[in-house]
C-alpha cells in the first residue's frame, strides 16, 4: 500500500516554526514588561523613601540637592511609565502575532486532515474495486474446494 505524504508538509513545518518563534517573542515581551514594571516599582519606592526623609536638620545646600533629586526621580517615573506602556503595547502586538501564527498553523493542519481523509477514501475505493474485480472473475469458475 502506498504511504501517505502531505503535499504541503514543508509549509506546515514552516508555519509551526513561525508559531514557535512567535511564542518565544511573546515570552521575551512578557519578560521585558516584567523588568520594566519592577524598574518602575524601584524608582517609585526610592521616590517615596526620599519624600519621607526627615529634612529638618539639614543645610540649604542639602535641601537643594534633595529637591533636585526628587525632581529627577519624578522625571524618571514618568519616563518609566512610558516604557511600561510601550512594553505592554509590544506584548499585545506579540500576542496578536502569535494568534495569527497559531491560526495559520491550524488551517494547514485542517488541510492535512482533509487531504489524508481523501487519500484514504481513494485507497478504499481502489481496494474495493480490486475486490469486486476478483469476485467477478471468480464468480463463474467452479470451486476447487
Amino acid at each position: 500500500m502506498q504511504q501517505y505524504r502531505f503535499s504541503m508538509e514543508k509549509v506546515l513545518d514552516w508555519r509551526a516554526d513561525q508559531e514557535d518563534a512567535a511564542q518565544l517573542v511573546v515570552k521575551e515581551k512578557e519578560d521585558q514588561l516584567l523588568f520594566e514594571q519592577k524598574k518602575l516599582e524601584r524608582i517609585i519606592s526610592e521616590s517615596r523613601r526620599l519624600k519621607s526623609e526627615n529634612l529638618f536638620h539639614n543645610s540649604v545646600d542639602h535641601l537643594k540637592r534633595h529637591s533636585l533629586y526628587k525632581d529627577l526621580l519624578d522625571e524618571k517615573i514618568i519616563k518609566q511609565r512610558l516604557n511600561v506602556q510601550k512594553a505592554e503595547k509590544d506584548l499585545i502586538q506579540a500576542k496578536s502575532d502569535l494568534q495569527l501564527a497559531h491560526r495559520d498553523k491550524k488551517v494547514m493542519q485542517k488541510l492535512e486532515e482533509k487531504e489524508q481523509f481523501r487519500f484514504n477514501e481513494v485507497i478504499k475505493k481502489k481496494e474495493q474495486s480490486q475486490l469486486d474485480e476478483i469476485s467477478t472473475l471468480n464468480y463463474g469458475r467452479p470451486s476447487i474446494f
